[in-house]
């Protein structure tokens, strides 16, 4: 079973080894793992991954979308990033490295998964659709024939050497070309012929098989003659496609002194098949091309009717086009044919009648060309192109339902943060209610204590007692200073009164918190802090004495 290797850039180690964890419980073989973009490159290169995943910003002078570029131009490896945010400018560098997918951190093992999935598949599709395109392209070059292909707006958009070479325009200048502007092809006429040659055979044979030499005129002003034919391309709904254009120079046949032998050896030595039958379909001559095809010895062919060279299923398609040809002098049509082994192809059939002096039709000649292995090519490529647009259309509508997703999931975090945001409001009216609840209590005891205890107390201190008073007298104070100890003062020795907010500070300096941990419970500076001690300090006496604030109030707390 095929397990894809996959390359790990991440330079957080944590990260790094959840990453192998994840990929290899999924069955993947994790190569390598690395932490900068050299390393990176060097891993790749020497394990040769089928997928890396590659965090945007590393440590070091190559960061990962550097990494990235060199790792999928040199080695073609399909790159998924792995970031926590992407900004514009970043995503607009990261889009120039034609990545397979992005992941934003924190990311599921199902997201890794399917965009790794995706990325793998996506990379095979290209590279079967590459494959096909080159050899569909190393066909074209190869043929003997100059071809030009055209889109559905008849602008070119492909172009053999040898066609480049016979209309003096490369195929990077004639890209986008229309047709009829790069291939000027002009009527044959005796006058237009005679700019190439005054050879009077020429003419003589120009006036025989005019309808099928077009003069070429190329960029330069040169003058050819050649054969051409126009084939319509289609999709599988017959939408069309363009067109292409098959062409070959026959200047130099037709200008030869020694034509009619360069023509013979051109029938037998021709890649394409041509036959010569009596009008009633016998074989009269096959060159050496059409016996091959149809797995026959060239002289064994002689004197069979054609109906050899078909199945019974065939024949209907064929006989259609012999009446044609008779009807109208020619046909251009694509047959299947039937070798000895049984075994098909489809042929490309140009048949003309030759007549005799008197205009009598005296047999047929036929030229085949094999185009199974170039229609099975265009099928491949629109195939390719059609499984194509169904991944595209389908990673589009996974996008389409993930952003919906994430939109969902903005409004309900705004919903609970607006919630949340009213609950800290409410519960910071309740502690201020609290607080004004307990201010006010402090004052009222605060106030019914000097109105009432406090006179009594000094009235009693002031005058001479017994020992007896006297202790009761400070039994009661001491009672008195327990009791409202809590509030950090003495109602009763001391002329100090200590804010609510000042009493809150005594408590926490009591219980051993530092001025910077107490400004950060009650939302205050460290500064407002200090200030508050400087004034507790001064209301218990304490300014000039150098006694430790937290230890006076400890002891008191303890007495």
């Amino acid at each position: 079973m095929f397990r894809a290797r996959i390359l790990v850039v991440e330079d957080e180690s944590i990260v790094a080894a959840d990453l192998r964890s994840t990929l290899e419980v999924r069955g993947y073989e994790v190569c390598a793992v690395v932490g900068t973009g050299e390393d990176a490159v060097s891993a790749a290169r020497s394990y040769a991954p089928n997928l890396a995943l590659v965090d945007v910003f590393l440590q070091g002078s190559v960061d990962g979308i550097s990494a990235a570029r060199i790792i999928q131009e040199e080695l073609d490896v399909p790159v998924i990033y792995l970031t926590a945010y992407f900004d514009e400018d970043l995503l607009k560098r990261a889009r120039t490295t034609k990545p397979f997918g992005y992941l934003t951190k924190p990311f599921r093992d199902i997201e890794l998964y399917g965009t790794i999935e995706t990325a793998l598949f996506k990379h095979q599709t290209d590279q079967e659709l590459k494959r096909n395109q080159y050899w569909l392209s190393v066909i074209l070059n190869s043929i003997g024939d100059a071809v030009i292909a055209s889109d559905e707006h008849g602008r070119i958009a492909f172009m053999n050497p040898l066609a480049e070479t016979l209309t003096g325009w490369s195929h990077q200048e004639a890209a986008g070309m229309r047709l009829e502007d790069a291939l000027r092809l002009e009527e044959a006429t005796a006058e237009a012929v005679s700019s190439v040659s005054p050879d009077r055979l020429i003419l003589c044979l120009l006036g025989s098989t005019r309808d099928r030499f077009r003069l070429l005129v190329s960029r330069h002003g040169q003058r050819r003659l050649v054969e051409a034919t126009a084939t319509p391309l289609r999709d599988l709904d017959s939408k069309s496609l363009g067109h292409v254009v098959v062409f070959r120079d026959v200047t130099d046949q037709c200008i030869s002194q020694e034509w009619l032998n360069l023509l013979s050896q051109a029938v037998q030595q021709s890649s394409e098949g041509i036959a010569v039958t009596t009008l009633d379909q016998t074989l009269l001559f096959v060159n050496k091309a059409f016996a091959e095809m149809h797995g026959w010895a060239q002289e064994s062919l002689s004197g069979k009717h054609i109906a050899v060279l078909h199945t019974p299923a065939q024949a209907e398609e064929v006989e259609a086009a012999q009446q044609e040809l008779l009807l109208t002098g020619s046909s251009s049509r694509e047959l299947w044919h039937t070798r000895t082994d049984g075994s098909s192809f489809l042929g490309l059939v140009n048949s003309s009648v030759l007549r005799d002096d008197r205009g009598t039709p005296v047999a047929i000649i036929s030229a085949l060309r094999d185009i199974t292995s170039i229609r099975r090519a265009e099928q491949e490529l629109r195939s390719s192109h059609e499984a194509l647009e169904a991944y595209s259309s389908s990673l589009e509508a996974k996008v389409e339902e993930r952003t919906r997703a994430l939109e969902a999931s903005k409004l309900e975090l705004e919903k609970y943060s607006e919630s949340l945001e009213k609950t800290n409001e409410a519960l910071r009216m309740v502690i201020e209610s609290i607080d004004d609840q307990k201010r006010e209590a402090e004052k009222k005891i605060t106030n019914d204590i000097n109105l009432t205890i406090k006179p009594i107390i000094d009235q009693l201190k002031s005058q001479t007692a017994s020992d007896t008073v006297s202790f009761l007298v400070q039994s009661l104070e001491f009672g008195l200073s327990n009791l409202f100890s809590s509030f950090d003062f003495d109602p009763i020795t001391s002329d100090h009164r200590l804010t609510p907010r000042e009493v809150r500070i005594c408590e926490m300096i009591r219980s051993g918190l530092s001025s910077k941990q107490i400004a950060k419970i009650m939302g205050i500076s460290s500064q407002t802090v200090l200030v508050h001690r400087k004034n507790i300090r001064k209301k218990l006496n304490l300014g000039g004495s150098g006694q430790n604030l937290a230890s006076f109030l400890k002891a008191r707390k303890m007495t």
